[in-house]
């Protein structure tokens, strides 16, 4: 005899959203303190004596020296290091008295431990602090601090060194502004670029043009510690599109820390309860590095009424290949308890599931009967349980 199968497609329970991850590659920036170093800076403009860092004119500071390139005290003011006893300090700005337009900026280079991969995303963070240098100046006349913005720049090879500004077509870039940062505390600069792929060297200044009035004098002096970048990813993952059972529920979480979320209804918790059919968005914007993510999942119901557990009246454990067992149709959706008792009630066959009953009793196969079977069947749905009493025929 055959058994004939009901299944049901489209049987699902409530799953949680997840994403693919935020920081997942180490930090390329050699040296990202400027603690190590060659030797010991004796003077100004001497970055270079940082191992892996580099720049015209562009200074450093560490504890090793007892001078003016010492930390906390210094030439450009007073300031505790970031990280550890070392940091890097230049002009971001400067423009000098009687001269139309005319401007100086200096830039900070790392070598970096890798190169870029094409179109991968990477997050940049490096921290910095307005040195009292900036001021140096103020009890002149027509004095202007000079409040604007920081970028970095990759490159391929090393940018030619210059005192203007850089421009580079075939760069990844990102900028941000400096406005209100002081000389107390340090600020956190953070971005992200997405790669052109082979990018192995970082430069850190100002990369947009500025005209200047003349007679006017400023500049724009900062200290720079703890550089990083590093692969990331924001991409939110909803899951796939889902059916589920009327009266179950989905809790949409995307999971991204410090992000502001808005979804399609406009609501904006960081996680989302379904309970009817519908497609469902969320768009995420992580402010810190200027960032929007968003992914969309459909979701729908169904009645979920499985065919009644079917239990078949005989088989033939014959060897045949055809109904040898004792099976089940839509055994799959239910967790099952099988015994099976002969005609003087005795317990010849115990199974879970779909460990069927072959017609034999200790490794011996029984004479064609009738037998009595109590069935103990779950559903793994609604987890609803029923027991069915029945007989079987062994048909030879």
């Amino acid at each position: 005899m055959n058994i004939k199968y009901y299944i049901l497609f489209f049987l699902f329970t409530a799953t949680f959203a997840t994403t693919k991850g935020q920081i997942i590659g180490p930090n390329l920036v050699q040296n990202p303190s400027f603690e190590q170093y060659e030797t010991c800076p004796d003077n100004l403009a001497q970055l270079y004596k940082s191992k892996y860092w580099w720049g015209i004119s562009t200074d450093f500071y560490n504890i090793c020296n007892t001078g003016n390139v010492s930390i906390p005290l210094n030439f450009g003011g007073f300031q505790n290091a970031k990280t550890g006893v070392a940091y890097a300090a230049f002009l971001l700005h400067y423009h000098s008295f009687n001269i139309t337009n005319k401007v100086y900026m200096e830039t900070i280079k790392n070598v970096l431990s890798d190169s870029l991969k094409k179109n991968k995303r990477y997050c940049i963070n490096y921290y910095l602090s307005l040195a009292e240098y900036t001021f140096i100046y103020i009890n002149q006349p027509n004095v202007i601090v000079i409040y604007d913005s920081i970028g970095v720049l990759f490159s391929v090879n090393p940018v030619k060194d210059t005192t203007s500004t850089i421009i580079c077509d075939t760069c990844a870039i990102f900028t941000k502004s400096v406005v209100g940062i002081d000389t107390t505390n340090w600020f956190k600069i953070s971005g992200s670029i997405i790669a052109h792929g082979g990018e192995k060297y970082l430069t850190i200044g100002k990369f947009s043009i500025m005209n200047w009035v003349p007679n006017i004098f400023g500049q724009f002096y900062v200290y720079i510690d703890d550089v990083s970048v590093c692969e990331c990813s924001f991409d939110i993952d909803l899951g796939q599109d889902t059916t589920l059972c009327k009266g179950n529920t989905i809790i949409l979480k995307p999971n991204l820390p410090n992000a502001i979320y808005t979804w399609q209804d406009s609501s904006h918790a960081a996680t989302y309860e379904v309970k009817h059919s519908g497609t469902y968005w969320v768009r995420a914007y992580i402010a810190e590095y200027d960032i929007t993510t968003s992914d969309t999942i459909v979701i729908s119901y169904s009645d979920c009424n499985i065919t009644e557990f079917y239990i078949p009246n005989s088989f033939s454990p014959n060897g045949d290949g055809i109904n040898d067992k004792f099976e089940y149709g839509n055994a799959s959706f239910f967790d099952i308890k099988t015994y099976i008792y002969n005609r003087w009630g005795q317990l010849i066959y115990e199974g879970e599931n779909t460990d069927y009953w072959d017609g034999s009793y200790k490794g011996k196969p029984v004479q064609m009967d009738v037998y009595n079977y109590r069935i103990e069947a779950t559903d793994k749905a609604s987890k609803e349980r029923k027991m069915y009493n029945g007989r079987v025929t062994v048909v030879k």
